[in-house]
């Protein structure tokens, strides 16, 4: 049978019996658009007297001529009164009804309802009587509401309280809460792949890559707004949802037109003022608006960065770069033998560009010809790509951890090994005489100097994938290298994927660094010597649990312990730091399996403040005296506010520590008095390393201990001072539809070369 349409008697009740009618305003909490009036509800109930073993049909009714997309809300009962017993479909309704039923047996249930051709009428949802006076227990909660038409819009609601008898309900049949895969079953199966993936001709709206617009793919999106799909976990493929694409194909509202989220835009599809991301009931009716042809500005339309064709047009570089150049995405750009940006020279990357190095020869496993990136004292970068359209570096051909050499980034700016003797730099550094050093690689390039606000220029939303050149057991290229790199360079929403050696390292220098995102590196994610002092904020690193050393290794200078100034001090908040599944096996390479969390040594003073580090054999270990110098003060080695979980141990064990920070690294830490060591670990699916959850659940970001009102010692206009939670991701929302930033542009991996 057709879906109810009783719209003319819900106006005029002249079918229907009515219990309870003073008004009661709901507002939807999501932000509201003003309309010429309210979209009045009520709820509708097949018999208000039923006896005990009856079962009764509920139903939700639009009262107004308002063209009601979709609602979402809770249902409320007596559980002592009714009992939930499932859902009935009409097979020729277009209407989509999802339920949440796992609050049913305190009287909730979480319910959207959608429908592109308008909501009269909720599909039935069905109950058992237990008890009579049941009537007066049903309630319905809006949490959202929206309008379709070409431009969707959410509205204000009002719901009235008590019900309106229906005798026309339908209460019979089968009834059961159908599942993700029973929609699905029920209006077509496809296969698909991973969130944000880019795929060639990919659309927005597109959830499950099939290459059109159906109820399938605002179907996903619903299913994650009343709990029944994750929208990270279980996006693979592995999950109750299925494999999915909620993170970029679904969430396309806003619009903010005029643009698609390309780089010249201000603001992608789906990002809010405030530039967070959050799935919500606008998107699925977008969706089903579009499909159903009330044309929507952005569904439908191809996402920036997946042309219909792939790009072919191969470019090779090679030698230095001394004229400004700009590199396209309409190219690939091979890289062949060390290719430096030199002679005040900008190299200009765009969104979306792929560049390949050429692998070159290895003779024993090392390196002899193979080919790198440089962008030299006096050279510049501006790799500004998008999270719709991140620039790629990676190897020509075959991946693996060191098919090719990296990015190193080499600045002006202060550290502490070398000599003195800095040239002065035209446009960079106006005065010279101070420490330069020399880089490591094949040939080695100067770094270094006075300028600790120097710009070495900018780059943002980049994947650096399979570097690190081996040359000598000291002389290793790391996935991102800076060298003496200023403040004035700007450097974000970086991913380094397995890579050789470290991911990214830090040679003195002053920039500060957010978003950075490090995975499968082979020896330590992150990584800094020779007086790095900058600041550094929102670090996730996710060890390969057979071929990764430390999460955090931090020195001041490898041989001169707190005797070489400026002494490495850099200011690091919010990193989630996660080892290996097996905290105790010892399967991979030998002392190479993600061994340890952090390792500080050498006179190093790194002040660290809202970590979660879980799942290593060891989650600190504090060597050499001179580490210990002002611990757990302004002028020392801090490490407060921060989560560790899940660790075999806390410390080391390293019997011949000196005990300067305390008789061991326990009690240093327990001294602090503001770091927590739960027995369960807050972070969802963080070991899942092909779609990771690393948001905190809902309520457990600060582990019992309230972090600071701000982040310690935050400097002006970097630091995001409202992150006052523990780890590198905002905690879930309860709905756990909100979008965490390193989500659709950066790549999972099942092992570190295969994806």
């Amino acid at each position: 049978m057709k879906s109810f349409t009783f719209r003319g008697a819900a106006l005029g009740l002249a079918s229907l019996g009515f219990l309870t009618a003073c008004d009661r305003n709901e507002l939807a909490t999501s932000p509201v658009v003003a309309t010429p009036a309210l979209a009045k509800l009520s709820l509708e109930v097949s018999s208000a007297s039923a006896a005990a073993g009856d079962r009764i049909a509920v139903s939700l009714s639009n009262g107004t001529a308002l063209d009601l997309g979709g609602v979402q809300g809770t249902l409320r009962f007596n559980p002592s009164r009714l009992r939930y017993v499932g859902q009935l479909r009409d097979g020729d309704s277009d209407q989509i009804l999802m339920i949440n039923d796992k609050g049913a047996s305190r009287g909730e249930l979480s319910v959207v309802v959608a429908d592109g051709t308008g909501i009269e009428h909720s599909q039935p949802i069905v109950f058992a009587v237990i008890d009579g006076g049941y009537a007066a227990g049903l309630d319905f909660d809006v949490t959202d509401a929206v309008l379709n038409g070409a431009d969707v819009k959410r509205v204000k609601t009002s719901v009235e309280d008590g019900v309106h008898v229906n005798a026309a309900l339908n209460a019979t049949g089968k009834a059961a809460t159908l599942s993700l895969q029973d929609w699905t079953k029920a209006l077509r199966a496809d296969v698909a792949q991973e969130p944000g993936e880019i795929r060639n001709g990919l659309i927005f709206g597109d959830t499950d890559f099939s290459g059109v617009l159906d109820l399938v793919d605002a179907l996903y999106v619903i299913n994650v707004l009343v709990g029944n799909a994750e929208l990270i976990v279980g996006t693979d493929g592995t999950g109750p949802s299925g494999d999915r694409d909620g993170v970029v194909a679904a969430n396309v509202q806003p619009f903010n037109l005029p643009g698609l989220g390309e780089a010249s835009d201000n603001l992608a599809p789906g990002v809010e003022a405030d530039g967070s991301r959050q799935i919500a009931l606008d998107d699925a009716l977008a969706i089903i608006n579009d499909f159903v042809g009330n044309n929507q500005a952005v569904v439908g339309e191809i996402i920036p960065g997946r042309p219909t064709t792939p790009v072919s047009n191969r470019v090779v570089v090679t030698g230095n770069i001394t004229t400004n150049t700009t590199w396209s995405k309409s190219n690939i750009y091979e890289l062949v033998d060390e290719v430096v940006v030199t002679g005040g020279a900008t190299l200009t990357i765009e969104a979306g560009t792929l560049i390949e190095g050429r692998q070159g020869a290895f003779a024993g496993g090392v390196s002899t010809d193979g080919s790198a990136l440089y962008i030299a004292r006096d050279g510049k970068i501006n790799a500004v790509g998008t999270a719709l359209e991140p620039i790629v570096f990676t190897c020509v051909g075959t991946k693996f951890k060191g098919c090719w050499g990296g990015v190193s980034i080499l600045g002006s700016a202060s550290q502490n090994r070398g000599t003195a003797t800095s040239p002065v730099i035209p446009g960079r550094a106006e005065t010279g005489g101070c420490v330069e050093a020399t880089s490591e690689g094949r040939t080695t390039k100067l770094y270094g100097g006075c300028n600790d606000d120097d710009n070495s220029g900018v780059l943002q939303y980049a994947r650096i994938e399979y570097a690190g050149f081996r040359f000598t057991s000291t002389n290793e290229l790391n996935g991102l290298a800076l060298y003496g790199v200023g403040r004035g360079t700007t450097i974000d929403h970086i991913q380094v994927h397995a890579g050789l050696d470290d991911g990214i390292e830090f040679f003195g220098g002053t920039v500060n660094a957010k978003y950075i995102y490090l995975t499968a590196n082979s020896d330590d994610s992150f990584d800094f010597t020779e007086s790095f002092t900058g600041n550094v904020q929102f670090v996730v690193v996710q060890q390969d649990s057979l071929d990764s050393d430390k999460g955090l290794e931090m020195d001041n200078n490898g041989t001169s312990p707190n005797t070489q100034t400026p002494i490495s001090a850099p200011k690091l908040y919010n990193f989630t730091v996660v080892g290996k599944q097996f905290v105790t096996s010892t399967s991979g390479a030998s002392n190479n399996n993600s061994i340890g969390a952090m390792h500080v040594r050498v006179g190093a003073l790194p002040k660290m403040f809202n970590f979660i580090v879980q799942n290593f054999p060891f989650a600190v270990d504090i060597d050499d005296a001179a580490t210990c110098t002002g611990f757990n003060t302004s002028a020392g080695l801090q490490i407060s506010h921060s989560l560790f979980t899940q660790n075999t141990r806390l410390d080391a064990s390293d019997t011949g520590d000196p005990s300067g920070c305390g008789t061991t690294e326990v009690d240093a830490l327990n001294a602090a008095g503001t770091n927590v060591f739960p027995t369960s670990s807050p972070v969802l699916s963080p070991l899942n390393v092909r779609v990771p959850d690393f948001r905190p659940a809902f309520g457990t970001a600060t582990g019992g201990i309230a972090p600071p009102a701000s982040p310690i010692g935050a400097p002006a206009g970097f630091l995001d001072v409202t992150a006052t939670y523990m780890g590198a991701v905002k905690p879930a929302s309860p709905a756990k539809n909100d979008v965490p930033w390193y989500a659709g542009w950066t790549r999972g991996w099942a092992t570190a070369t295969a994806p």
